[in-house]
C-alpha cells in the first residue's frame, strides 16, 4: 500500500461494519474515496502520510452512512424551507397560530402571490373561511400531507376548482388520485382536495422560480448530511429536480449520493413511460454519485386502486423489458395484490432470473393491510417491500387496517430473510422523519404518540435496526457491494455518532446526534 496516497484515517472508534461477521474495529484508512483498510487504531496509524487527515474520534460511534431508500428531498427541502409557512403543531400550539402565521405572510407578500403552508398529518387546521378572512387577497394552500391540501376561496379561484369543474372526468384525466370535496347541499368546493397537486400544477411543476427551488433542494441534503444521511433513493417531485441535482454533481457540491426515480402515473407524475424508454435510460445509469433509479407508479391511494391490473401488467412489462426498475406506490390490499400479479405475470413470460436481479419494489407494503400471502410472494419474485417506521408514531388509532392485522412487520420481514431498507418517505409533514435515528427508534420501541403500542411484537432489536438503514438500504438500491458496510474497497462514507446506541437507552434512541458525515473520504458536516 502505497502511505502517500491514504487521505484520511479514522482512529480510536468503536466502528460497527456491518459485515456478515458484525466485526467490531477501531479505525479505518481511506484512499481516493474508498475504504482502503479497517483494523485497530495502532495498525491504521502506520498508514498514515504526510498529507493524510487524521481524525481522532475520541471512543466514539462510527457505523456506515445512512442510507435513506424512499424519500422526497426536493419537497422536502422546500417544505421545510423560508418559502412555506410553518403550520405544524407543535412548535405551533394551535388553528389560532397557524392563521397569525399565515396572516403575517399575507401582510408581507404582493396580493395574489401564493401562499403555501406546511403542517403535520394529523392536527388541528382551519377552514377555508378561516383562511380567507386573514388572507383574502391571496391564494392560500396549506399541506397536511402529501396527499392532501386545504385552499382558500382565492386559492380554488386561481386553480379553477368551481361547483361544476373540474369534472371526476376531467380531474382524472389530469390526475387520476385527485379527489374535489364538495359541500352535499351546495355543491360548492370545501377547500378540502386529495393529491390534486397535477391539476393545480400541470407537469408537477414547483411553484416557485428555478433558483429558488435550487436553492430549498439543496438546503433540504444539508439537512439529510446532518442526520449522516450519505445516500438517498430520490422520488423526484418537480421536472426541474434532475436539471438542480445535475448542477450540484458539475459544480462539485453534491454531498449526497443520489439515486433518481421519477413518476409516470398519479401524484407528482412528471414524465411519460414511453418518454423515458424512448430515451434509452435504464435503471443504473450514471456513477458513485448521480444515478438513474428507475420510474415510479401510483397502483392505489388512500382507499382505491387508480389503475387497473391489465394496465399495470402492461405498464410493468414495459418498464422491466427496457431495463427500468418499477417503484410501485400500493398501500391498498388490491393494490399490493395487483402489483404483485404484474411481477408474477412478467416472472411467467420472461424468467424469474431477471425478475430477481431487478429486485423491482413495491413502496410502503408492510406498512398496513397484512395479508399472509404477500410476503412469501414477494421473496419467490426477490422483489422489495418498504414499510414506513415513523408511520408507527402516529399510533393504531390513525391506521387504516384493523388492529387485529400485522402493521409496520419488521420483526416478521427479517425472520423470513427479507430485505427491509430504511427510509422516511419525508416530504414535509413530519419534520423529524428524515432522521434515520427517529425512525430507528420508531423500529426498536414501537411507541406511538398516544395509545398503547403498535404491534410490539414486531420489535426488532437496536443492530438489526441499524442494518435496516445500512445494508439492507444499500441491498435496496442495487448497490450492496460498493455501500451499506465497512469494507474493503466499498465507498468511504460514514457516520461517526455522539453516543454508542448499542449501550443507549431504547427510549433516547431519537435524541442520538451525529458529531460527523463522512462521504467519499471528505468530511460533509461536523458538529
Amino acid at each position: 500500500m502505497n502511505y502517500d496516497i491514504i487521505n484520511m484515517i479514522l482512529v480510536n472508534g468503536k466502528v460497527l461494519t456491518m459485515d456478515r461477521s458484525d466485526t467490531t474495529a477501531e479505525a479505518i484508512a481511506v484512499k481516493e474515496g474508498k475504504i482502503a483498510k479497517v483494523g485497530d487504531s495502532q495498525e491504521i496509524e502506520r498508514f498514515a502520510g504526510s498529507e493524510t487527515k487524521r481524525i481522532d474520534v475520541k471512543g466514539k460511534t462510527v457505523i456506515p452512512g445512512f442510507i435513506d431508500a424512499h424519500t422526497h428531498n426536493d419537497m422536502y427541502g422546500m417544505m421545510t424551507s423560508d418559502l412555506v409557512v410553518d403550520c405544524h403543531i407543535p412548535p405551533l400550539e394551535s388553528v389560532d397560530d397557524i392563521l397569525k402565521a399565515i396572516k403575517k405572510r399575507a401582510d408581507s407578500a404582493p396580493a395574489g402571490e401564493l401562499i403555501l403552508g406546511q403542517g403535520r398529518t394529523f392536527q388541528p387546521y382551519p377552514t377555508k373561511e378561516q383562511l380567507d378572512e386573514v388572507a383574502p387577497n391571496h391564494p392560500v394552500i396549506i399541506k397536511p400531507s402529501m396527499h392532501w391540501y386545504i385552499l382558500n376561496t382565492s386559492a380554488l379561484k386561481k386553480f379553477n376548482i368551481t361547483k361544476d369543474y373540474p369534472t371526476f372526468e376531467e380531474l382524472f384525466a389530469v390526475d387520476p388520485c385527485g379527489v374535489i370535496q364538495r359541500d352535499l347541499n351546495t355543491g360548492e368546493p370545501t377547500g378540502y382536495v386529495e393529491e390534486c397537486w397535477n391539476y393545480m400544477f400541470p407537469k408537477s411543476k414547483s411553484p416557485f422560480n428555478y433558483e429558488e427551488t435550487a436553492r430549498v433542494i439543496k438546503e433540504g441534503l444539508d439537512k439529510h448530511s446532518r442526520y449522516g444521511v450519505t445516500s438517498l433513493v430520490e422520488f423526484m417531485d418537480y421536472p426541474e429536480s434532475p436539471g438542480i441535482y445535475q448542477d450540484l454533481y458539475k459544480k462539485g457540491e453534491l454531498n449526497i449520493r443520489l439515486q433518481l426515480v421519477t413518476c409516470f402515473y398519479g401524484l407528482y407524475k412528471t414524465v411519460d413511460l414511453e418518454e423515458v424508454i424512448n430515451m434509452g435510460l435504464t435503471t443504473g445509469f450514471g456513477n458513485e454519485w448521480i444515478k438513474f433509479g428507475g420510474v415510479k407508479i401510483f397502483v392505489d391511494r388512500q382507499q382505491d386502486t387508480t389503475c387497473s391490473s391489465i394496465q399495470l401488467k402492461e405498464w410493468f412489462s414495459r418498464a422491466h423489458r427496457s431495463g427500468l426498475r418499477m417503484y410501485m406506490h400500493a398501500i391498498t390490499r388490491k393494490g399490493q395484490d395487483i402489483a404483485l400479479a404484474a411481477i408474477e405475470a412478467e416472472a411467467k413470460t420472461t424468467g424469474l432470473d431477471g425478475i430477481k436481479m431487478m429486485r423491482h419494489r413495491i413502496e410502503h407494503m408492510g406498512n398496513e393491510n397484512h395479508d399472509e400471502t404477500y410476503l412469501p410472494r414477494m421473496k419467490k419474485l426477490g422483489a422489495i417491500a418498504l414499510p414506513t417506521a415513523y408511520f408507527i408514531n402516529m399510533g393504531p388509532n390513525k391506521l387504516l387496517s384493523p388492529k387485529t392485522d400485522k402493521s409496520f412487520m419488521f420483526r416478521t420481514m427479517l425472520d423470513m430473510g427479507l430485505c427491509v431498507p430504511g427510509n422516511s418517505d419525508g416530504a414535509g409533514a413530519i419534520p423529524e422523519a428524515p432522521n434515520p435515528m427517529y425512525q430507528i427508534w420508531c423500529m426498536v420501541n414501537r411507541k406511538p404518540l398516544e395509545g398503547e403500542l403498535v404491534c410490539p411484537s414486531e420489535k426488532i432489536s437496536v443492530m438489526e435496526a441499524l442494518k435496516v438503514y445500512t445494508i439492507h438500504s444499500a441491498y435496496a438500491g442495487l448497490e450492496e457491494n460498493i455501500k451499506g458496510s465497512i469494507e474493503a474497497g466499498k465507498l468511504a462514507d460514514f457516520v461517526v455518532l455522539a453516543e454508542d446506541p448499542l449501550a443507549s437507552v431504547e427510549d433516547h434512541l431519537k435524541d442520538i446526534e451525529v458529531e460527523m458525515t463522512i462521504v467519499g473520504g471528505k468530511v460533509v458536516y461536523s458538529k
